[in-house]
């Protein structure tokens, strides 16, 4: 085989493979496209929802570690009384406002024994707008079981008492 036969047939071999790659490329292109679009709008509320549970879990243990460093006083019945006192001075913001990723949060049905001792609370988080920051209400209490409700009510969450799988 001489050069001049071998430099006719790169261009050719070029060719038959640069077109199916050309081919692969766009399909991973269109693929990596639809990917970040599959679950469309509802990728945000579902976000949203998720942190929204996260936020009930951390409020259960800032509760048992606020009752187990006050207990004269028992449970909290304001957000912003859960800071741990290690983290005065740093903002924290979900504790001041109650709200987080499209969600609002409140303490609520806080509880008393016979020695005025808070030992009962429920903790309610709903979408701020319904549909768009999220779907389903969430709530809790000191047994640290969350609940929800699919139609974002605060009041059926914690009357149904439907536990989040």
């Amino acid at each position: 085989m001489s050069l001049d036969n071998l430099g006719r047939g790169i261009p050719r071999i070029v060719r038959i493979c640069l077109l199916p790659m050309c081919g692969v490329l766009f399909a991973v292109l269109i693929f990596l496209v639809a990917a970040t679009n599959l679950d469309g709008p509802h990728s945000h509320r579902l976000a949203n929802q998720a942190a929204a549970v996260n936020k009930l879990r951390t409020v259960v243990t800032l509760q048992d570690q606020y009752a187990a460093a006050h207990a004269y006083n028992g449970f909290a019945c304001e957000l912003p009384l859960l800071k741990p006192f290690e983290q005065q001075n740093e903002p924290d913001y979900f504790l001041i406002t109650g709200m987080h990723s499209g969600y609002s949060f409140s303490l609520v049905n806080c509880g008393s024994d016979a020695n005025r001792e808070r030992v009962h609370y429920q903790v309610i988080a709903i979408p701020v707008e319904h549909g768009a920051t999220g779907l389903w209400a969430f709530c809790t209490d000191e047994s640290g079981l969350i609940w929800y409700d699919e139609a974002g009510s605060a009041t059926n969450c914690l009357a149904s008492k439907r536990p989040l799988q």
